[in-house]
């Protein structure tokens, strides 16, 4: 693990175990997520922390493996804290997120969760977004969707993985495209320009909704964006 990680990874830690017992945890997906979970395991975070709520079976995988227990929203109605990373962030805090497909599931937890803290390194801190959005879309849209996008001047494009062919499917079931549109002046209007298109289920442009971003530098010092 490197410094930059490393670093945010430990806040993480301490965020939860600073909570005390019976936490209810919103856990994100992705490599960094899984390094937070492996090191809040070796924290004793399985005393601490009464169930996990994962948003994908990869986080689920990562945290049942590090000991914990997983929940579900069926039998847990509020999560104390939501951690995971984002594949982009800008000064204000805005964020891309969703690149590995769980972008719906990790946008509910975000909204029924009590605090959200979202960590990453500092080559994915920007003055403004930039990279292609993420974009979960029904698989009956997904020939329209393109064509709907570019009468906005957006190019997309499905999102493939190595070693497979077609499209990417998420954990529900649904495609994954990315949306090439340039530098994101107004991520809130860009949500919803995007979310307002029939067939698209969740937009991987993340607002800043008073959410605590953390990011690692490559000192080993952490810069909070607020």
């Amino acid at each position: 693990m490197d410094r930059a990680l490393e670093a945010v990874v430990k806040v993480a830690v301490e965020s939860v175990k600073s909570l005390g017992g019976g936490v209810v945890l919103g856990l994100g997906s992705g490599r960094t997520s899984a390094a937070f979970i492996k090191s809040l395991a070796a924290e004793e975070g399985p005393r601490i922390v009464e169930a996990v709520i994962p948003t994908s079976i990869q986080s689920e995988a990562a945290a049942s493996e590090a000991g914990f227990r997983i929940g579900s929203l069926y039998n847990y109605e509020s999560i104390e804290i939501y951690v995971d990373s984002f594949d982009q962030c800008n000064v204000s805090g805005d964020l891309v997120k969703g690149m590995g497909g769980a972008l719906a599931r990790e946008k509910l937890l975000m909204r029924l969760a009590r605090s959200v803290l979202l960590i990453g390194t500092e080559e994915k801190l920007v003055e403004k977004l930039s990279i292609p959005v993420p974009l979960e879309v029904l698989s009956y849209a997904a020939p329209a969707i393109p064509r709907l996008l570019r009468e906005k001047g957006w190019n997309v494009r499905v999102k493939t993985s190595e070693g497979k062919s077609g499209p990417v499917v998420t954990d529900n079931g649904n495609v994954l495209m990315l949306v090439e549109m340039g530098v994101v002046n107004d991520p809130p209007l860009v949500e919803r320009e995007l979310k307002m298109i029939p067939g698209v289920v969740e937009a991987g442009i993340f607002p800043n909704r008073g959410y605590k971003v953390i990011v690692g530098m490559r000192d080993g010092a952490v810069r909070e964006i607020t």
